[in-house]
């Protein structure tokens, strides 16, 4: 539920009554995990999923009675058959439909901590209020971790489009005023115009946030790179060929940074998906941060025995 809690929100207050179907146990395997949730509205608009697709009608139908004056529903969904709703995986859940007022003011407190990006706690029981004592289940979401764009070209135009749709709070930075607008960079968090190196020296940065220069400018590069090697940020790459690479890190060297902290710099930044465009490029920049924040390979699945999530 908390995963979809901006758009909660924002239905709230937009005056809207709301059912929520939330993923609440997984035995074995599943496409998604517990918390995640499916909204349905009172004039029919449906948000989220809980399946790839298998129950998602059933759970429809089980909203709007929610809607309609019913009481809070558990279903359970197996493997299925040809003739009832189910899970091709292989797996079972078991998933709470309820009307999203019974959380009570505590509980929507915690909801728009998370739409705020703060961390949020939110126990929920069997009839969908929210308590914490001995709660059916208990959801949880961090912070939401900060990416940063240094450099207001389209390269960052597409990562911050895809960076804001992925979770990330996204800040777009360069010194550019004419570049640099929240025209161009609607998603952003932030958009600001400043030297990024003067930007980034006042600010704090967690190991669950990435820094992605692309600006492809030394004076704008090598201040922002210092900054962000020194710091505890997770991710910090930058865009270039394997020629600028060599330059910035000899660069960088000149600024007195250690060989430890240059080999946190991923340079060229990116997956190789053979990317050329924006679109196809922000796609292998957003890939490569997702698989260092998780902690995974990066390979194709189909290649791994190891397990999914």
């Amino acid at each position: 539920m908390l995963d979809l809690a901006s758009d909660l929100c924002a239905l709230l207050d937009r005056g809207h009554r709301v059912a929520v179907a939330t993923l609440v146990a997984v035995d074995g395997s599943a496409p998604r995990t517990v918390g995640a949730a499916m909204a349905v509205t009172d004039d029919g608009h449906v948000s989220g999923s809980i399946s790839g697709g298998c129950v998602e009608s059933e759970l429809v139908e089980a909203a709007r009675a929610v809607l309609a004056g019913a009481p809070a529903q558990m279903l359970r969904f197996g493997a299925g058959d040809l003739l009832e709703p189910g899970l091709t995986c292989g797996g079972s859940i078991t998933v709470l439909v309820a009307d999203l007022a019974a959380l009570g003011d505590e509980g929507l407190h915690q909801l728009r901590r998370a739409a705020a990006g703060l961390d949020a706690v939110l126990g929920l029981t069997a009839d969908g209020g929210a308590c914490s004592d001995a709660p059916l289940v208990v959801l949880r979401t961090a912070r939401q971790p900060d990416l940063l764009v240094v450099g207001a070209v389209e390269f960052g135009v597409a990562l911050c489009r895809l960076g804001a749709a992925a979770g990330f709070r996204v800040t777009v930075v360069d010194p550019r005023e004419v570049f640099t607008t929240k025209e161009r960079f609607p998603d952003a968090h932030a958009v600001v115009v400043d030297w990024p190196g003067r930007w980034l020296a006042d600010r704090t940065w967690s190991t669950d946030d990435a820094v992605c220069v692309l600006s492809h400018d030394p004076k704008v590069d090598l201040p922002a790179l210092d900054h962000a090697l020194r710091s505890p940020a997770g991710f910090v790459g930058a865009m270039g060929s394997r020629r600028t690479h060599e330059h910035r890190m000899a660069g960088l060297r000149d600024r007195g940074l250690t060989d430890a902290e240059l080999a946190r710099l991923r340079s060229p930044i990116g997956l190789d998906l053979g990317a050329s465009s924006p679109e196809h490029t922000a796609i292998s920049i957003l890939a490569e941060v997702l698989s260092v924040q998780h902690h995974r390979t990066g390979l194709p699945l189909s290649t791994l025995t190891s397990r999914i999530h």
